[in-house]
């Protein structure tokens, strides 16, 4: 079955976890045991079910970390999602405010471009992921950029209780929310 942690015989699991927020949102799977993590992975070439856990034993892994997803480029898109949003309307609108004669067609998108480039940098703000650092690669995982407060607190939750969870099974620690 997909996401079942294979523990070996003498292996405990302490927790494990999943991050569902919506239909459309990807679920996030991880879990903890006292000798191992294990981090979601699909499979290149499967016949069944692609999806399993990577085994991380706690000898590799070389730091659990939370870091502040950088918001600039989310910023960015906004800024040109406001321009875009702007001179689309203006554009549209243009005919109609100038009584030019005929039929003018007038669409809500300009303004819905406008409105999401307003709200895109309240999505971006305070915004964290998770990053395991190993002897030979990195694992992150950026949660999904989401407005209401219920799945952000989800987010929250998953997060800190990964932090604890790998906290008690004694690896190193690295949490940037208290900074």
């Amino acid at each position: 079955m997909a996401y079942e942690p294979q523990l070996e015989p003498d292996e405990k699991l302490i927790s494990q976890f999943t991050v569902i927020l919506s239909k459309k949102a990807k679920p996030f799977h991880f879990a903890v045991s006292d000798q191992a993590l294990y981090w979601p992975e699909q499979k290149l070439i499967a016949l069944t079910d692609p999806f399993y856990f990577r085994r991380i034993p706690h000898n590799r892994v070389q730091e659990v970390s939370l870091r502040r997803l950088s918001p600039y480029l989310l910023w960015l898109l906004a800024g040109i999602m406001i321009l875009a949003g702007l001179g689309t309307s203006f554009a549209m609108m243009e005919p109609v405010l100038t009584k030019e004669p005929g039929s003018h067609r007038v669409s809500g998108w300009p303004f819905a471009v406008f409105v999401g480039g307003i709200l895109l940098p309240f999505a971006a703000k305070g915004r964290f992921g998770l990053r395991i650092k190993t002897s030979d690669k990195d694992f992150s995982w950026k949660p999904p950029l989401v407005v209401d407060r219920l799945s952000k607190d989800k987010i929250a939750a998953a997060l800190s209780g990964i932090l604890e969870s790998c906290q008690h099974a004694g690896l190193r620690v690295m949490d940037t929310r208290q900074n």
